[in-house]
């Protein structure tokens, strides 16, 4: 069990860099970069560009290299906890992608655990008691979920929550934790919140 867990693990470390490089490299594909494009909508209000600025922002971050060498630094930093800086907040990208990466864990880990408490009791049963009523009628129940389109599940999911329970829709908390750091209130919020995704997922 152990040496297959380890191949495995072998395994996926090439697969994490070749997606990687890939996905790299395809981005690199259209000409240009960041500051050609905004130096492009500054000509096009008639604001004053500063090549000189752009050029040594360029060789501040790398632009100016060749792609493989990019690449290099690019995942090098990225091993180092160094996931760059977002021109488009202002801010480093850890910064940005923090509260979503921590909400997409929970999410996901809620799903998995959701799917288990539900799939695994209904597989025994199943098993068990085969050809029963009770394993008709969760058969059915399985094939309902499988058949229900996730946008009409969420739809309902969604009118129910804002309507019958009070809570607000369109995120994974309520909008005045959006921008605040974590605290017991945040974190209650998306309790709340978390139910419905789980649910359209996990079905």
């Amino acid at each position: 069990m152990l040496g297959y867990l380890a191949r495995r693990l072998m395994i996926m470390i090439p697969t994490l860099i070749a997606i990687s490089a890939i996905t790299f490299f395809i981005i690199q594909l259209p000409p240009g970069d960041y500051f050609s494009t905004m130096v492009a909508e500054m000509e096009s209000r008639g604001e004053a560009v500063d090549h000189s600025r752009i050029d040594f922002l360029r060789q501040t971050y790398g632009l100016d290299r060749p792609p493989v060498e990019q690449y290099v630094i690019w995942a090098s930093g990225l091993l180092r906890g160094d996931f760059g800086y977002s021109f488009e907040y202002n801010m480093p990208v850890a910064d940005v992608v923090g509260d979503r990466l921590i909400l997409t864990v929970v999410l996901s880990a809620s799903t998995i655990i959701f799917i288990w408490l539900v799939s695994f009791p209904i597989g025994l049963y199943s098993a068990t008691h085969q050809y029963s009523w009770g394993d008709y009628g969760l058969t059915l129940l399985g094939f309902l979920g499988l058949a229900t389109p996730n946008f009409l599940l969420a739809l309902v999911l969604l009118y129910v929550a804002n309507v019958h329970l009070g809570l607000s829709i369109g995120g994974l908390m309520d909008p005045v934790y959006l921008e605040q750091p974590w605290s017991w209130a945040k974190a209650w919020s998306v309790l709340q919140h978390l139910w419905i995704p789980v649910i359209v997922i996990g079905t």
